[in-house]
């Protein structure tokens, strides 16, 4: 057979089902008796086993198959597992993350399961020894209580029931579809019979199931839960007394193919066959290429129908304003939409840090209670696939600099187990992700120490550095706090690297810290890449455009004190100095006179800058624009604070100012942030 065709889905649900065999792992080492948490387990190695047995990878399906066995050794305990065995699992995990990327890659499977194959084999040879030392005591008093029947006897609530399911024609690993519908009924009930039989399903190729079950809950629940299985068609569920009688009045019924008009419970007939087959259609896999695609076209449409809107303005046709409204109210539906296509939970992201925080934390021997909040929240998946590495970042940081070892935190009064928190939400249009720990928090002594040594900053300077200054110096490139170089920090890449990246994406990173008490670090980003709301402003003829949830406000520069302070014009509000610097002057057309703003200039834009406020001054205020986002080459935007481009609806091209890139254009000197009610 040739599973080609079948690749990509084989990757996706692969890459899907090791993701939550690593989190619910470490989830299972901290609370052994979670049963939900095994059955979990068990559903994704069981899925994983039968897909890859049926794309013809023989070595991910033995590892796999061997790690069951382990498994089936967890569910038997309710005692804490031994760290011993988790790492065992987890590197067999890596093993078979590091196969799917060379499948993904080349198109061949690159595993050696033997050795990990031993490992497992080795950890369930002790338990049959431990097993085979209660065998004697359990003789005899086997004797006295004999092993239950197939079919218990049943308690209060439960019935037997006899479930037949038909999956789609069109499924494509009918093996994995069986393993995942015997593990949705095992979560409201027991099995005691099916046919085919589970331990012949690793080379199922049928279509139908039957399976007898002690059921807890009602034939909907029952019958809903199997729906929720991809590929699912039809479900039935009949009282198991009534189902044989019907077969032996028939004297041939198959029970692996049960009569569609088999007499069923109003409940189970309320949701037949239909209800399946809908849900099956319910959820489409679409590459991503494709939604790239749709999410650029929506773009070129909102760009026309801007200039539409225009030219309907102008044109005084009877009944073309009532129609540019109604294509106006469609479109912007039709943008929403495909805005909430693209979107996606940040749990994508999310999901790999409880093993990377077990994992590092046992390596420094820390003990860390890792929350994770505002995993729902939503955010372009194009996003998504961007934050990975800086929010590894982060946290690798609060695990290795921020937090403090059980014997530290003793000393300073604290709880021997440090608290590492991630969490995510919606503010003001934009996404914000906080890394927040109770550690030691950013000491500016050592800071202006580290700085000093490597030529930073001046003797003065790391006299006076306050923990703002230490915090903004931990951006600087190279630099680093570490006293050694090791595998999880030292090289002076971290800090830098984040705010490179998050700046990449129109974002920002602020970091705030109370020595002693622990630091943040939050990271603002735009809910999508692909269309944004901006401000439109001119400076010397020329269009730019300022993201529009960085903007606190707009005025006039008429009326407005502006006064040179330490060389630097600032622009005295509200008893605070602000920093004036000239549009055209940032964004990569200096005049000889940068510091001051270009007479031309009438309007002053104040702009969230990295925790502070900028005055920008422009020469007009256009008005609100939705613009459709372009990258620029590297070399067309050098030195200059820009960090895009937009097509306005006139053909003409617009500049997006890259906001956090202000900072570094403002003349010097100039006065920090923390300078209040200027003299």
């Amino acid at each position: 057979m040739d599973t080609s065709e079948y690749m990509p889905m084989f990757l996706a649900e692969c890459r899907e089902h090791l993701q939550e065999l690593n989190l619910t792992v470490v989830r299972l080492e901290e609370s052994p008796d979670d049963r939900e948490t095994l059955d979990e387990i068990f559903r994704a190695a069981h899925s994983l086993k039968g897909m890859s047995a049926t794309m013809g990878f023989d070595g991910i399906a033995r590892l796999t198959h061997q790690m069951e066995d382990v498994f089936e050794l967890l569910r038997q305990r309710t005692t804490a597992i031994p760290v011993a065995v988790v790492d065992v699992v987890l590197e067999c995990l890596d093993a078979l993350g590091a196969a799917i990327d060379t499948i993904d890659a080349d198109g061949v499977e690159q595993i050696a399961p033997d050795p990990l194959i031993e490992r497992l084999q080795a950890l369930v040879r002790a338990q049959d020894a431990s097993d085979a030392r209660d065998a004697a005591a359990d003789a005899e008093a086997a004797e006295h209580h004999p092993v239950p029947v197939a079919v218990p006897e049943l308690q209060d609530g439960e019935r037997l029931v006899e479930v037949a399911i038909t999956l789609s024609d069109d499924v494509m690993m009918p093996a994995v579809r069986a393993f995942m519908v015997f593990a949705a009924l095992r979560e409201h009930g027991t099995v005691v019979a099916s046919s085919p039989a589970e331990e012949d399903l690793d080379n199922f190729a049928g279509r139908a199931l039957t399976v007898t079950l002690v059921a807890t809950t009602e034939d909907t629940v029952l019958a809903a839960a199997v729906r929720g299985v991809d590929d699912v068609g039809a479900v039935t569920v009949l009282d198991a007394a009534a189902a044989q009688a019907e077969r032996d009045a028939l004297d041939a019924a198959k029970v692996t193919a049960l009569p569609t008009s088999a007499p069923a419970t109003p409940a189970a007939a309320t949701g037949g066959g239909g209800g399946g087959a809908g849900k099956a259609a319910s959820t489409v896999r679409v590459d991503a290429e494709r939604l790239d695609q749709l999410m650029h076209f929506m773009g070129e449409l909102v760009v026309q129908r801007t200039l539409v809107e225009s030219l309907a303005a102008q044109a005084g046709v009877p009944g073309l304003a009532q129609a540019v409204q109604e294509l106006t109210r469609s479109s912007h539906a039709l943008q929403s939409m495909v805005m909430q296509i693209r979107m996606i939970p940040v749990e994508a992201v999310f999901l790999r840090f409880p093993r990377l925080v077990r994992d590092v934390s046992s390596k420094l021997g820390k003990q860390v209670d890792l929350q994770i909040i505002g995993q729902d929240t939503e955010l372009d998946r194009t996003v998504v696939d961007a934050l990975g590495d800086p929010l590894v970042h982060l946290v690798r940081n609060s695990l290795d600099h921020g937090l403090e070892s059980a014997e530290d935190r003793a000393r300073a009064g604290k709880e021997p187990t440090g608290t590492l928190q991630i969490a995510a939400r919606h503010g003001g249009g934009s996404i914000i992700i906080s890394v927040r720990d109770d550690g030691r928090g950013v000491d500016p002594a050592k800071v202006a120490e580290r700085a000093l040594s490597r030529g930073l900053i001046t003797n003065e300077q790391a006299a006076s550095l306050d923990v703002e200054g230490a915090v903004e110096l931990l951006f600087a490139p190279g630099f680093s706090t570490a006293e050694t170089v090791g595998d999880l920090s030292g090289r002076g890449v971290g800090m830098d690297a984040v705010r490179t990246k998050i700046r990449a994406l129109g974002g920002e990173v602020l970091v705030t810290s109370a020595p002693g008490e622990g630091t943040v670090a939050e990271i603002r980003l735009p809910l999508t890449l692909a269309i944004m709301s901006a401000l439109l402003v001119e400076s010397d003829g020329d269009p730019y455009g300022i993201a529009l949830n960085r903007v606190q406000r707009t005025m006039r520069i008429a009326g407005q004190t502006i006064r040179s302070v330490a060389g630097a014009p600032m622009l005295m509000l509200d008893d605070e100095a602000i920093p004036v610097l000239a549009a055209a002057d940032a964004f990569g057309h200096p005049t000889d006179d940068p510091a001051r703003p270009r007479h031309t200039d009438t309007h002053i834009v104040l702009v969230h800058v990295n925790g502070r406020l900028v005055a920008l001054s422009v020469s007009k205020l256009v008005g609100q624009r939705e613009l459709v986002t372009r990258p620029l080459p590297p070399e067309v935007h050098s030195g200059a604070a820009v960090s895009g481009a937009a097509v306005l609806s006139n053909g003409s091209i617009v500049l997006l100012a890259d906001c956090d890139a202000l900072r570094e254009r403002i003349p010097k000197p100039h006065v920090s942030s923390s300078t209040k009610k200027a003299a």
